[in-house]
């Protein structure tokens, strides 16, 4: 088991040591989070790490975890007139000024992402954009000519991974073919065939365990059952907890300091109860983007997948020969549009007015008029 650290060894531990921590133990990283944001003696190197793009995204959302951690803390010492609110009220500032400093960071690295992306190059790309426009005009013919290109490479119909309808369903269909491994203990066994209420009483009792962590819950078959258990557990603490919303405490009511000892402490135990909640939800969600993440490495180094990429890539070439024409029209229709020769502008990928240039082109094609006498 790894350990977990305290706020006070964060500035002492070499940050080549931390990166073990913070990987396998969430709370570790909120609490290195919380230390670099409110501690001057934090290594660089270890500020450095959090900022990076590998990093990005579990910072935010540890600073996230913490914001709501902090927060209820001062809720319960402004409450009970506890003389450290001052000190905890300093580390909720300082934590939310870095959390708004993460935010845009991930901004920046999600920008970049996208820059970087298949997505985007088939968007910004004029040849690549009327290629899949011939494709959507000749749909039957495109298919028989991909089917051809499948022969001829040996890319089986059946050699690919279905559709799935989340990603749950996906990392069952890994899990089953063995491109994920997650060996099974009992209670993981037990879990799986068990109501859905049994699933939410574990989840509620693993969010209550500040300490502890229940790995069964944290099994890749079991994290779809996992959030919906805390959502649900949200959604019935959230009136209780005088919450904003299942997934944001807000402020406290006005009226919350005049109301009688016990249900003041019953509001704030329940409201310390979501934001375990959501600091379990950020963790599932750290969970599921770690196995996408492998999910997406391993089919980068697939041979079918990269088999069946050329078979559309031929396809496609092959479409473009047996209609040059129509495919000349589609380029003219998008060169008024483009920044430079065959490059579209990034605000077209998404915009209105690309849209509508498709429903024209495709209209025109099917219709006939897109040559000079028709």
């Amino acid at each position: 088991m790894v350990e977990k650290i305290r706020l006070a060894d964060v500035e002492n531990v070499p940050t080549d040591e931390l990166v073990p921590l913070i990987s396998d133990r969430f709370d570790n990283l909120v609490t290195v989070a919380i230390a670099e944001a409110v501690s001057g003696y934090v290594p660089q190197r270890t500020r450095r790490l959090l900022r990076k793009a590998e990093w990005r995204q579990d910072w935010q959302d540890a600073l996230l975890c913490a914001d709501g951690e902090l927060q209820v803390a001062t809720e319960r010492m402004r409450y009970t007139h506890d003389p450290r609110l001052e000190t905890t009220e300093h580390r909720l500032r300082r934590v939310r000024v870095r959390r708004n400093e993460a935010s845009v960071l991930v901004k920046k690295l999600r920008r970049h992402d996208f820059l970087g992306s298949v997505e985007r190059r088939a968007g910004t790309d004029s040849r690549l954009t009327a290629q899949g426009w011939l494709r959507t005009a000749f749909p039957d013919e495109y298919a028989g000519l991909l089917t051809r290109e499948r022969n001829r490479i040996g890319v089986l119909e059946e050699g690919g991974e279905p559709s799935f309808r989340d990603v749950h369903e996906q990392i069952e269909y890994a899990c089953a073919h063995g491109w994920l491994t997650a060996p099974r203990s009992p209670e993981v066994d037990g879990l799986l065939a068990a109501a859905d209420a049994v699933v939410r009483h574990t989840a509620a009792d693993d969010a209550k365990d500040q300490e502890g962590r229940n790995a069964a819950l944290r099994h890749p078959l079991l994290l779809g059952r996992w959030e919906n258990a805390l959502r649900e557990l949200g959604r019935t603490t959230a009136v209780r907890a005088r919450a904003e919303t299942p997934h944001a405490l807000g402020v406290l009511p006005d009226d919350f300091y005049a109301l009688p000892r016990p249900e003041a402490t019953g509001v704030l135990n329940a409201r310390r109860f979501l934001a375990a909640l959501q600091q379990r939800r950020l963790e599932y969600k750290r969970y599921v983007r770690q196995l996408t993440q492998a999910l997406r490495e391993r089919a980068r180094e697939n041979p079918y997948v990269l088999a069946a990429a050329e078979a559309k890539a031929g396809a496609s070439a092959l479409l473009v020969a047996r209609h040059p024409g129509e495919y000349a029209y589609v380029l003219a229709a998008l060169a008024p549009y483009e920044e430079r020769d065959g490059v579209l502008p990034l605000a077209l990928v998404s915009s209105p007015r690309r849209a509508e240039l498709k429903r024209e082109v495709l209209a025109a094609l099917a219709d006939g008029t897109w040559t000079p006498s028709g």
